[in-house]
Formats: structure tokens, sequence, C-alpha cells
């Protein structure tokens, strides 16, 4: 929705600068969805992602899918669901809202008794269990990896505290979301000092490049992780996601209502090897969705087992 600039401030006959307050007043008003349109656009965005909005959330929809018509000049909510369900400039446009339904809250080292459980307990674990014949991959894959931050602390841990033990053993760190705008960012490998406030001094001056605030992954740790676009509630795409020794799913869970998180739950138990592990955020539960992993308890955190 394009609103009309207000006229210029006035000027008294004093010198003071007083505002137009008629220009003020024809402003229009933020448009509001309708219980119809709201419902209408869930059940859209559900069938989608999986990801599901409650009653109390139409607020939140509300709000960020706002911005969305100020920017495609839309008059109201309904237009906007009729340009999603049309062929015409759906595809281009499902990629805003993806953008605009999901949050990317993310910074490196973000889980550190996560990791610290992965690096020795979990690879120590894997390593023994199989055989040695040469050399050898453990694979991660980061669900929901959003920019990068967790697909590239596991790489520098691996760099810096598992290959040192383990010569003969290579990494592959897989990164997924279901945004095009993050995974962007995170293949560029460029961050701001946001997503490196919880670096530990050693990693950023080893690990990265410096530039006028920008800090830039050097490519040691780039190539150890590569990036691809997912939707997790894609079941014939989550299929083709297999033989993975480690997941991290961290804080996606708490979008999905019961029927998705079953689901999800269900095709991540499938995308591991036996013995191996998930991860999942710290709000986050596996209580009533499966009962397939086992339960481990590690020093501040927890992991689910595939046996």
């Amino acid at each position: 929705m394009a609103l009309n600039a207000p006229k210029p401030l006035a000027q008294s006959g004093s010198g003071v600068i007083m505002p137009d307050l008629t220009a003020v007043l024809k402003l229009p008003q933020t448009v509001k969805m309708s219980d119809a349109t709201f419902r209408q656009l869930r059940e859209f965005i559900y069938k989608q992602t999986g990801i599901y909005f409650q009653d109390n959330k139409k607020y939140l929809l509300e709000g960020r899918l706002g911005k969305r018509l100020q920017v495609l000049n839309l008059p109201d909510f309904e237009r906007y669901d009729q340009l999603l369900r049309a062929g015409t400039g759906r595809a281009d446009e499902m990629r805003f809202l993806y953008d605009a339904v999901t949050i990317n809250e993310t910074f490196f080292f973000r889980n550190e008794p996560q990791f610290e459980a992965f690096e020795k307990t979990l690879v120590p674990q894997i390593v023994a269990s199989r055989k040695q014949n040469g050399r050898a991959t453990l694979r991660v894959w980061s669900a929901a990896s959003s920019s990068g931050e967790e697909a590239y602390t596991i790489a520098m841990i691996f760099l810096e505290r598992i290959r040192p033990l383990y010569p003969w053993l290579d990494l592959e760190v897989v990164g997924t979301d279901i945004s095009r705008s993050v995974l962007e960012t995170a293949r560029s490998g460029v961050y701001r000092e946001y997503s490196i406030r919880n670096m530990p001094p050693y990693y950023l001056n080893k690990y990265f490049t410096a530039d006028d605030g920008r800090f830039t992954l050097k490519d040691d740790v780039r190539r150890l992780v590569h990036f691809e676009h997912m939707n997790l509630y894609d079941r014939p795409r989550m299929r083709t996601m297999s033989r993975f020794d480690v997941v991290f799913c961290c804080n996606v869970l708490i979008y999905f209502d019961q029927q998705s998180k079953i689901q999800v739950v269900s095709d991540l138990y499938d995308s591991l090897n036996p013995g191996g592990y998930l991860f999942i955020g710290y709000a986050e539960s596996l209580h009533g969705i499966s009962s397939a992993f086992k339960l481990v308890n590690f020093p501040k955190t927890v992991a689910y087992k595939k046996e």
C-alpha cells in the first residue's frame, strides 16, 4: 500500500515550525486482516510449510505480511492471498513469504553445551563404532541453518579440536533452510558484529579476516560446508537426506503443530545412521512426538540417539 507523503511543515508567525495536521489526518490507517483472510492465509502457509499460526498470533502474521502489501502496492490482505494462490508471480512471492513467517535468530557458538557434547562424546563414539580402513567422513546436517553460523561453528570445531585427534577423518556439513535469502548470506561467509558477538577471540582471529565491520570466513572453513534450499515439511525432499551421523535441528519444532512435528521428526530419524544423534532446541522436546529415539543426557544439554 503506497502512502501519500505529508505536506511540508508550515511556519507560524512566531517562526515556530508546525506540522500540517490536515495532511497528517489524511494518512490512511494501517490495513487490518479480516478473520476470514487470516484463516485462509494460515491454511495456505500450513500446507506449504507445516508452520501453524494459532488464533492469538493473527497480529504477528498481520504485521509481517503488512510490509509486503506496501512493497507490492496492494490495498488489502485479500489481494495478497489471491496473489499467493495465482499461478503468475506465486513462485517469486513464496520466497518473501518464507522470509516473513520464519525467524532467523542465530550467531556463532550459540549452543556451546551441544557443541561440547558433539566434540567430546558423540564423535569419539561414532569413530569407535566404525571399522577403520583408510579415510572416513563424518556427516553432519544443520537443518534450518539460517545464515550458516551453526554449520560453520561445527566446521571450526572440527578443524581445531577433532581433526588433530583423528587426522584420517573428513567432515561434510550440509546446511539447509527454507529461506533463500539467508542461504545467500551463508554461502557468502560474510558476517557482521552481531553474528560474532559470542565468538571466542581465538577462533575469530584464526578463521576470519576483518575489514570495516565485516568478518569473512576463510576458505578452509567454508570448503567443509555446503548449503541447500529445503523445506522440512517436504517429505519427498526430506527422503533424499540420508546417512547423517548427527543432525542439529534447533528451535524449529516450536513453529509446527503436533501432526507436523511427528512427520518432521520421523523424517529426521530416517535421515540418521544407526547410532546417530539428533539435537533440538532447549525449549523443545520429543515427548508425545516420537518414542523411536533414546534420550541421552549430557552436561547442560540432551540429545536423541537412533539405536
